[in-house]
C-alpha cells in the first residue's frame, strides 16, 4: 500500500503549482502528513484525495475572473514536470482503491446476459420507491442542513459535470462513439452554457449558501464520495475500461432517471424559491440516454465485438449500483447521526465557514481532541469533538479554528 509519507512528498509538490490564496479552481492540497500514518481512515482518505488531484490534472480549470497572471499561473498549474509524481502514482493508487470494487463486479456480472440485465433493470427503477434520502428529508427539521450536504458532496463532479466522461469519448470505436458523444453534449447544453448541467448546479450551492466555483469545497469531502468520483474517474480516464464505462452510463442514466425526479419533486414541495432546473432537466433527458446507451451503443458494441463486451457492461453496471448504493447509505448514516446529536444539544447545524476550518479530522483522529474542540462536518454544521468520534466510518471533518 502507497504510504502516508509517499503521499506527502506528493502533497507538497502539489501544493507548490500555484500561489497561496489563489483561486480555489486552482487549489491542489491535499491533507498529507507523515504523522497521521496511525489513523487507517485518514491515510485512506488522503490517498482518495491524491488520486482526485491526479484526475483533475487532466481537466482545463480557469477561475471565473481571471486574477491578472491568469497566463503564468496557468502554465504553473499544468507544468507536466510538477505533475509527473502524482501520475506516476495514479496506477498504484487506482490498484489499491479502485481495481478491488471492479474485480467484485466482474464477479457479480458472472453469468448474466447484458440485454436482460438492462431490461429488469430499466423496470425496478421505475417502480421503485422514492429514494431513503429524500424520503427522510420530508421528515427532518434540519432538511436544509442535510441538503447543504448532499450538494457540498455531489459538487466534486456535478460541478465539472460530464467532463470525466467526455474523456471516453475521444478516439476511434465506430457508431457507438457517435451516440455517446450525442449524450455528452446534452449535458454540455448542447452548446448553450446557461443551459450546460455543471451550469445549472450552481444556483443550487449557491441557495444552500455554498460556494459555487468548481473545488472552492474540496476541504470538506468525505471519503465515500472522494471513492464514488474517483470510481467514476478510473472507469472514463482508462480507455481499457471502455465497456466498464458503457455500464456505468447504463445504470447512472436509468437511475438518474428516478432520482433525478425524487429531488425536483422535493425542492419543489419543500424550497419552491430554489431554482431546480439541474434536477429538471436530467428527469426529462435521462429517459432518451437510457435508451441511447442500450440501443446505440450496447447494442451494437456487443454485436460486433461478443458476448465478452456485455459481460463488461453488466460489470460496468454492476459497480456503479454498489457505488450509488455505498455513498447513499453513508450519507444518510452521518445525516441520522448529525441529526441525533443535534436532539442531544451538542451538534448545530450551519453552512461551513470555509475560511475558519483547520486541521483535517476523522472520528478516529477526533477522539484525542481537546474537550471544548469543535468539527465542521461535510456541510452540515458544528459537532463536539467527542460526538464526532461516534460518527459513522467514513465522516470526514475539519477542527474549526480556535477551537481546538
Amino acid at each position: 500500500m502507497m504510504a502516508a509519507a509517499d503521499i506527502a512528498r506528493i502533497g507538497e509538490q502539489l501544493a507548490g503549482l500555484d500561489k497561496p490564496g489563489g483561486p480555489a479552481i486552482w487549489d491542489t492540497r491535499i491533507d498529507a502528513c507523515p504523522a497521521r500514518a496511525a489513523d487507517p481512515a485518514m491515510v485512506e482518505h488522503i490517498r482518495h484525495q491524491a488520486l482526485l488531484r491526479a484526475y483533475q490534472s487532466r481537466y482545463v480549470l480557469l477561475p471565473s475572473e481571471g486574477p491578472g497572471d491568469t497566463v503564468e499561473r496557468l502554465r504553473r498549474r499544468y507544468d507536466p514536470k510538477a505533475l509527473v509524481q502524482v501520475e506516476a502514482a495514479r496506477g498504484q493508487l487506482e490498484d489499491e482503491l479502485i481495481t478491488p470494487s471492479i474485480e467484485a463486479a466482474r464477479a457479480a456480472a458472472q453469468g448474466r446476459d447484458w440485454a436482460t440485465y438492462s431490461e429488469a433493470l430499466v423496470g425496478a427503477v421505475r417502480q421503485a420507491p422514492e429514494s431513503a434520502f429524500t424520503a427522510f428529508l420530508r421528515t427532518s427539521a434540519l432538511a436544509a442542513d442535510h441538503y447543504r450536504n448532499f450538494l457540498l458532496q455531489s459538487s466534486a463532479d456535478l460541478l465539472a459535470e460530464a467532463s470525466a466522461s467526455a474523456l471516453g469519448v475521444v478516439g476511434e470505436f465506430g457508431p457507438a462513439q457517435s451516440a455517446l458523444f450525442r449524450i455528452l453534449i446534452d449535458e454540455f447544453g448542447y452548446g448553450a452554457h446557461d443551459r450546460k448541467h455543471a451550469v445549472l448546479y450552481r444556483p443550487l450551492m449557491t441557495a444552500f449558501g455554498l460556494p459555487d466555483e468548481y473545488n472552492a469545497c474540496w476541504s470538506l469531502f468525505d471519503t465515500p464520495a472522494l471513492r464514488l468520483h474517483n470510481t467514476i474517474h478510473c472507469l472514463f480516464q482508462n480507455p481499457r475500461h471502455l465497456f466498464l464505462q458503457v455500464g456505468f452510463l447504463l445504470h447512472a442514466e436509468t437511475s438518474y432517471q428516478r432520482s433525478t425526479r425524487d429531488h425536483f419533486r422535493y425542492l419543489s414541495e419543500a424550497f419552491p424559491a430554489v431554482d431546480a432546473r439541474y434536477f429538471g432537466e436530467h428527469a426529462h433527458i435521462d429517459l432518451h440516454h437510457t435508451r441511447m446507451v442500450i440501443e446505440e451503443v450496447a447494442a451494437p458494441l456487443v454485436a460486433a465485438h461478443g458476448p465478452e463486451v456485455g459481460f463488461e457492461i453488466v460489470a460496468g453496471a454492476e459497480l456503479t449500483r454498489q457505488a450509488f448504493a455505498e455513498t447513499g447509505a453513508q450519507m444518510l448514516a452521518l445525516s441520522r447521526a448529525f441529526e441525533a446529536a443535534v436532539g442531544d444539544g451538542r451538534a448545530a447545524g450551519r453552512a461551513p465557514s470555509f475560511e475558519r476550518l483547520d486541521a483535517a479530522v476523522t472520528p478516529a483522529g477526533a477522539a484525542g481532541l481537546p474537550n471544548h474542540a469543535r468539527v465542521q462536518v461535510g456541510g452540515l454544521g458544528v459537532v463536539e469533538a467527542a460526538v464526532f468520534a461516534g460518527f459513522p466510518s467514513g465522516a470526514f471533518g475539519r477542527v474549526l479554528e480556535g477551537a481546538a
